[in-house]
């Protein structure tokens, strides 16, 4: 199975599977002006987005997304191919190009029927189902990054224990701030991580991360990082409350600690 970004003749094609494995598939369950306003979607508003195209002879399944956001907006294979993998190709494909460009997060507003072959494929439903033109979907969210839990790090502190935000001079920074230089973030920058133990500033600090915190609408993830044996999600919540408390945040953790790790 070959997978390639689609030219303009290929995704001609891409669209006419995505059409046609629609129809056969009842519609994905909608109604007529649900239906109807997939078809004009499909027709009127995918000139943006970036179509591939798994391929074995002709084309087998199709991909496609918007490349600003990191938005899946299509993914359909032919009904007789379904059930061999192409989707997870397809999507694999996918996680690599975000993974190279940075990203955060890969979202889809998924059909209520494809609710389960997306969590199988690792997406969490992150918020309440939506209605657009006629259709119900529910948004969900694959976040990408949370292989760098339980990996040791080293942290250049910038931002010391006790010190001040450059621009907000009444935000202390109750605990060690810094970036880790070999790792590139969303936003173009060094990535950014809090250190959790020392308890006066130091100018550099290596560690494990156990807590990557997501921040929604934004394109940077923060890590936490310690040598600590003993914490608590409670500990390290509290720790960085002084500046994530502003934000919509998801921490992802190393493991699921409800009692004092030893």
């Amino acid at each position: 199975m070959k997978i390639r970004v689609l030219n303009e003749q290929e995704r001609f094609d891409a669209r006419n599977l995505a059409r046609e494995v629609f129809f056969s598939s009842g519609n994905l369950g909608y109604e007529r002006d649900a239906a109807r306003s997939f078809l004009e979607f499909l027709e009127e508003h995918t000139g943006h987005l970036v179509m591939i195209g798994a391929y074995e002879g002709d084309i087998r399944g199709m991909l496609a997304y918007d490349p600003e956001h990191w938005h899946l907006s299509l993914l359909f294979v032919r009904k007789e191919d379904q059930g061999k993998g192409i989707a997870a190709q397809l999507f694999a494909w996918l996680v690599k190009e975000a993974e190279k460009a940075h990203a955060v997060r890969i979202t889809v507003h998924a059909a209520p029927g494809a609710q389960a072959v997306y969590e199988a494929a690792g997406f969490e439903p992150e918020g309440d189902p939506l209605t657009e033109g006629g259709m119900t979907v529910i948004p969900m969210e694959y976040l990408l990054g949370k292989e760098i839990l339980g990996k040791e790090v080293t942290v250049t502190v910038d931002r010391p224990y006790g010190s001040f935000h450059p621009l907000y001079p009444d935000l202390e920074y109750p605990l060690n701030y810094g970036y880790v230089e070999e790792v590139l973030s969303g936003d173009g920058e060094y990535q950014d991580a809090y250190i959790y133990g020392p308890e006066e500033p130091v100018d550099r600090y290596t560690g494990r991360v156990i807590a990557v915190i997501y921040r929604r609408n934004d394109n940077e993830t923060k890590w936490v990082v310690t040598k600590e044996t003993a914490w608590t999600r409670d500990d390290i919540v509290q720790a960085v409350a002084f500046q994530e408390q502003y934000f919509d945040t998801r921490f992802v953790w190393l493991n699921n600690p409800e009692k004092k790790q030893a």
